[in-house]
């Protein structure tokens, strides 16, 4: 009987404690109320091909600027899908594209940098809100090919948006699971239209 009600205490005790413990760790922090925001989602079609026009702009520009000067590298991912509704199914993915840009700090130039995907050379400016609007404040990005759309029929566009800071190392994102170290949350947007 004491054998029992000894470890019975002794599983009381330990939950206790987990539980408090789980109470005091830090909740998932994202650089201190950093978010993104969609500047503008517009669809175009040209030339056969479906584009979308957006722009993503940051809330905290003070915040994402002391991250870059503190030698962190930031990798903004734009990922847009074409998709049309089935009857009995999930959506069908018609179409995926990817947009990868890096943004950083220069401690010898005292510049900031963003390479996109269609420029060999990457943009620079010593204003950072000046090199976000003249970048990431007017993105376009092919969606997919009219051909694969039937006139009258419903689709469906998405485009998600994650900032992701690099420097981070795998073991510790793995070992600290419920902590996020990327500097703002990412965002989804999607619209239905019918093509």
């Amino acid at each position: 009987m004491t054998r029992v009600s000894n470890t019975l205490r002794t599983f009381l005790l330990s939950a206790v404690a987990l539980c408090l413990l789980c109470a005091t760790l830090p909740a998932p922090a994202y650089a201190s109320s950093q978010e993104m925001r969609l500047t503008s989602f517009r669809l175009s079609e040209t030339d056969g091909a479906l584009l979308l026009n957006f722009g993503v702009g940051v809330t905290q520009l003070d915040q994402l600027r002391v991250l870059l000067t503190e030698g962190v590298q930031v990798e903004l991912t734009c990922r847009v899908d074409l998709s049309r509704p089935r009857s009995y199914w999930f959506r069908k993915n018609l179409a995926e594209t990817t947009l990868n840009s890096r943004l950083y700090y220069d401690t010898l130039t005292k510049d900031f940098y963003i390479t996109m995907p269609d420029n060999k050379a990457p943009h620079r400016n010593k204003s950072l809100r000046k090199l976000l609007e003249g970048t990431w404040k007017t993105m376009s990005m092919p969606v997919g090919s009219t051909t694969l759309m039937t006139s009258g029929n419903d689709y469906r566009v998405t485009l998600n948006v994650e900032m992701v800071n690099t420097d981070i190392p795998e073991w510790l994102t793995k070992s600290f699971f419920f902590w996020s170290w990327d500097p703002a949350p990412p965002i989804q947007y999607s619209t239905d239209f019918t093509y």
